[in-house]
């Protein structure tokens, strides 16, 4: 079994909520950095090459192997906090509010939002304590409507529903969801999706860090139904147990003719704000699928 299996699975994350609730700070990110050494030591895991490969793409193709192992390492140690953070904190709201802020232009965005009753797509990369923060805005009082990964196995569909119990509305994507997304839209609602986990197929394929790529796109169908605004908002970590929401500025749905090229030049342009966060801190993008496949032959 693969660590991402592994992790992944229910008993994996049941194993994690163990430790994380009962393991006090100190010991628990000393234990996640021992772990996140011995996974990177197996450089022929899948997880591990994805996170190299995406990490060299993102350096511009620059980096060498020493500076490729340095940063998949950070990266590997930065989840491992993540990981312990959420589950420690997940019982307790109060320690959650003091661990998580939200920054002046990403509360001005959704109170202009729920206040005019306009609805607004919210995009999210996969960066740093993303699960924390979507419970953060839970408990903040947004009524955000989550758009999952599609048809999740096992382990996915307990953390979903952990979610659930933590406050947060969360489907996984479907055609019934897509529905019920649109009329939250329509109604001046927050519907949040990620947008950097490679699909393994896809008729789309826009252009991130100069590469075309198999990232979703259905956003963008949601954006044209409804005339709906997109904002790219991203996670940061500030140090051990503290994090910040941030956003980009909002980002309007222009149409075309050519739906192909709708579809493309709308995710593209989502994707250029994301690239920012991505690039600001790189070793907190905790994508352990390889966002560009032919890198992972072609990396150092």
């Amino acid at each position: 079994m693969y660590f991402q299996d592994l992790i992944n699975s229910r008993f994996g994350i049941a194993l994690i909520l163990a430790l994380g609730r009962i393991i006090p700070p100190k010991t628990g990110y000393r234990l996640g950095e021992w772990i996140a050494r011995i996974i990177v030591s197996f450089k022929n895991n899948p997880m591990v090459k994805a996170v190299r490969a995406n990490q060299w793409v993102v350096s511009g193709n620059k980096m060498d192997a020493r500076q490729l192992d340095e940063i998949t390492l950070k990266t590997f140690q930065h989840t491992a906090d993540c990981l312990y953070d959420l589950y420690h904190s997940l019982p307790h709201p109060d320690q959650i509010m003091n661990m998580v802020s939200m920054s002046p232009k990403l509360i001005q965005v959704l109170e202009k939002r729920l206040s005019e009753k306009k609805g607004a797509i919210i995009l999210a990369p996969h960066m740093s304590n993303f699960d924390l923060a979507g419970r953060a805005l839970a408990l903040h009082g947004y009524p955000v409507l989550v758009l999952s990964y599609p048809q999740p196995p096992g382990g996915y569909q307990w953390q979903n529903k952990m979610r659930r119990d933590y406050g947060i509305e969360i489907l996984p994507m479907s055609l019934a969801s897509l529905r019920f997304a649109r009329e939250r839209l329509k109604n001046g609602g927050l519907v949040l999706t990620g947008m950097d986990r490679p699909m393994e197929k896809s008729n789309h394929c826009p252009m991130f860090f100069g590469y075309s790529t198999p990232v979703p796109v259905t956003y963008v169908s949601l954006a044209a139904m409804t005339k709906s605004d997109m904002v790219v908002a991203s996670c940061l970590g500030t140090g051990q147990g503290s994090y910040t929401i941030d956003c980009s500025d909002i980002i309007k749905f222009i149409p075309n003719e050519n739906k192909d090229m709708e579809f493309i030049a709308n995710a593209e342009m989502v994707l250029r704000k994301a690239q920012r966060f991505i690039s600001a801190a790189p070793e907190q993008w905790s994508m352990f699928y390889p966002v560009w496949p032919w890198a992972l032959e072609s990396m150092p």
